[in-house]
């Protein structure tokens, strides 16, 4: 390695210590690439919770009020009061960014703004980049890549994700996406998501864990069915209780344990009382680390019927990628999932799970009693989805591709490895 980078993420999304998919992809990356000898600060808003990831952490966090984007989002929400009000809020980020790059030791050409989505993270780094002439890059998650055309066909986001060096997409149909919202194809890379395997491994301490979650949840020989997500409808949670309905009679020890919350709780309750499945369905709500993993270990299957579901203002709501179905597969679950969004790269159709109409219970009731009854399906479809994840979804081999894209970008290293 020739010389260290200096990689400043932009994130006024979600960090941690909240919890989430965006907030474990900046750690993630910001953790790697530094253990990889690589200068990483993340800057975002004050945490209410412990300012700092849990050692060992090989990055930095700088926090700033300019990054508290809650306010806006709280007090309006629409695309039109957003970008009316943005202005103030992205030229104090751009001023606290621009503060952080003078303290930095090093020549610029070894520095690089990450924007870790479009709105307002991007627009930031698209003005710091052009008064400091150093690159900048963004990730598209799902929902970026779906705005509504108004917002694509907007000169700023035009604009700003065409003079990036990169758009990291996290799956290929979030590129089609953005790619069909005519952001250049040049720009984009598929990088996908990952999670580092061996916190999924059973160790003495995993085990009582786990014995003490089948104990806690009644699950001794039942046939369990697990879903981890947000109570949203593009989850796929009513697709799941229907078909509960028609598998409660014929597979007796049936139960299906739903962490997460959400606005769909009370609609999925009444659901669940409609059905009469009171004796099959829990709710579990939030739960820690190691709960999830437990679960994830005890539970036979999982399934998440994710949809794609056109919303107001023409936005349509999709899983981008679909992390929770690698951390299934970590734990060599089969993982049952909608033919929808990113889930079909994740989630190979009869290699590592099943892929099922999300609109059609049937479909999904048949995928369930198909694992029920042939166990060695399962297992066979476990264990290959547990080798596809250590083969190709570890944050290791993922922020290598990362690198690589960085040695392309950068001007100082041309021709050189970092």
């Amino acid at each position: 390695m020739q010389h260290p980078l200096y990689i400043i993420l932009l994130n006024a999304c979600q960090t941690l210590p909240e919890r989430g998919g965006i907030a474990t992809y900046t750690h993630e990356l910001a953790d790697h690439l530094g253990e990889m000898g690589h200068s990483v600060t993340v800057l975002t808003y004050p945490a209410t919770g412990s300012p700092l990831p849990p050692p060992p952490c090989h990055y930095n966090v700088r926090r700033f009020k300019s990054f508290d984007t809650s306010q806006l989002i709280r007090r309006g929400g629409s695309t039109s009061y957003l970008l009316s009000r943005l202005p103030p809020k992205v030229l104090a980020m751009a001023r606290d960014t621009t503060g952080l790059l003078r303290s930095l030791p090093g020549k610029k050409e070894h520095r690089l703004l990450w924007a870790i989505t479009w709105w307002p993270e991007a627009l930031a780094a698209y003005l710091v980049s052009r008064i400091h002439r150093i690159p900048y890059v963004i990730t598209a998650h799902g929902s970026d890549a779906t705005l509504p055309p108004t917002v694509r066909r907007h000169f700023l986001y035009k604009k700003v994700l065409d003079s990036s060096a990169r758009v990291f997409a996290v799956s290929a149909h979030t590129a089609d996406c953005l790619v069909q919202g005519q952001v250049s194809a040049e720009r984009v890379r598929v990088i996908h998501n990952g999670v580092r395997p061996e916190q999924f491994e059973m160790d003495a301490d995993g085990e009582l864990r786990l014995e003490q979650t089948r104990k806690q949840f009644g699950l001794e020989g039942r046939f369990v069915l697990l879903t981890i997500a947000r109570l949203f409808p593009r989850k796929g949670h009513l697709t799941v209780l229907n078909a509960l309905a028609g598998l409660k009679a014929r597979i007796p020890e049936l139960h299906y344990i739903v962490v997460g919350k959400g606005s769909m709780r009370k609609e999925l309750e009444e659901k669940v009382k409609e059905l009469s499945l009171e004796k099959v369905v829990t709710f579990a709500g939030e739960v820690s680390d190691q709960e999830r993993t437990s679960l994830l270990h005890a539970c036979d299957v999982f399934v998440m019927p994710n949809r794609d579901i056109q919303g107001p203002g023409n936005i349509r709501a999709t899983e981008g990628f679909g992390i929770v179905f690698v951390e299934a597969s970590a734990c060599a679950k089969p993982v049952i999932a909608g033919r929808a969004g990113g889930a079909p790269e994740v989630v190979l159709d009869e290699q590592t799970g099943l892929l099922v109409d999300p609109e059609n219970p049937k479909e999904l009731m048949d995928a369930i009693l198909r694992l029920w009854s042939n166990r060695e399906l399962a297992v066979r479809l476990g264990l290959a989805g547990k080798e596809r994840v250590e083969r190709e979804f570890t944050w290791k081999g993922l922020s290598a591709k990362y690198l690589d894209e960085m040695n392309a970008i950068m001007p100082a290293m041309t021709g050189k490895r970092v």
